[in-house]
């Protein structure tokens, strides 16, 4: 870690962004859901400015965690917990919704629900919120499968060799039966 001022102000500000990035994206869709579910006044100049910010710091989040995902971080790693393996156990559901979302079939009618589900909200009754938001929310546990798989992605049965994160055992290759005996 640099404290003597060798890192620019830019690069320590991006590098600590990235760092809670899924802190900050899990806290920027609750205000998206909040806005959502209490609206601002309509016509006023914040009814158009707030949405256009959190909507901007959605994106500027998901960036940055992105970016920080492709390099070692000391944070990261002083945070590593000691029994990495025990809790890889522990979150195999997470892992499972992290690899399927890399199907594309998957994403695709993913990513085609949560934005129709935005009809919901031009309805303007409370029911079509709600089940907007239950929809919304579910980003949240996207996103910590994410970062819960990035963080311990080295004991993830899915990226492991054979793929399914079941222990596979080499047997022998089985002696050849016939019926001539040697002598």
């Amino acid at each position: 870690m640099n404290l003597d001022g060798s890192v620019p102000w830019a690069k320590r500000v991006s590098d600590r962004w990235g760092h809670w990035g899924s802190t900050m994206l899990l806290a920027s869709i609750a205000a998206a859901i909040l806005l959502c579910l209490r609206p601002l006044p309509a016509g006023s100049l914040q009814s158009l400015v707030v949405p256009l910010v959190v909507m901007l710091f959605v994106v500027t989040s998901w960036i940055m965690m992105r970016q920080h995902d492709r390099r070692l971080c000391e944070h990261c790693m002083a945070a590593m917990p000691l029994n990495p393996a025990e809790q890889a156990t522990r979150y195999r559901l997470r892992f499972l919704v992290t690899h399927a979302g890399a199907n594309r079939r998957i994403l695709i009618g993913y990513l085609v629900v949560l934005f129709g589900s935005n009809v919901f909200v031009f309805y303007g009754c409370l029911s079509g919120r709600l089940a907007w938001t239950v929809i919304q929310s579910s980003m949240v546990y996207l996103v910590l499968s994410y970062s819960t798989h990035r963080r311990l992605q080295p004991w993830c049965p899915w990226c492991s060799d054979d793929g399914g994160g079941e222990e596979q055992v080499d047997e022998p290759e089985p002696l050849p039966n016939d019926s001539w005996q040697t002598v």
